[in-house]
């Protein structure tokens, strides 16, 4: 059965995951999105199979509303596309932890969003097949 929930088990916010993500992970660029990922063996226990962490920076949107706005256009864009994801990770018996960093000024709308996370995946599953 296909699901497309998006539960905390598949969230990344344990501070020793989220600081292990920055320090040792790798980073990608689709424009406005910089995607910081690492892949990890099956049996590491911090994560799910594919956790997920959304940031919208203070920096750049001032109003708490904006920066909610931005993050759940793009936790729903991905949880509507990370099933082929999911299933690679499975098959080949990784785990992924990435995180999304918002980097532009300006809104995208939904179907924008959802075309940057296609190439975002896409870039993601070539990373994880390595």
């Amino acid at each position: 059965m296909k699901t497309y929930k998006l539960p905390k088990v598949e969230r990344l916010y344990l501070r020793s995951a989220v600081s292990d993500l920055f320090a040792k992970g790798s980073s990608f660029m689709v424009f406005p999105y910089r995607v910081i990922y690492r892949v990890l063996p099956e049996d590491d226990p911090q994560v799910a199979r594919v956790a997920i962490m959304t940031i919208a920076p203070k920096k750049r949107f001032k109003h708490a509303v904006d920066r909610n706005h931005v993050k759940r256009l793009g936790r729903e864009a991905y949880r509507v596309a990370k099933l082929p994801l999911v299933a690679q990770c499975e098959s080949q018996h990784k785990k992924l932890a990435f995180a999304l960093l918002y980097c532009d000024n300006k809104f995208l709308t939904f179907e924008e969003t959802q075309q940057r996370m296609q190439r975002i995946l896409k870039t993601l599953q070539q990373k994880v097949a390595e």
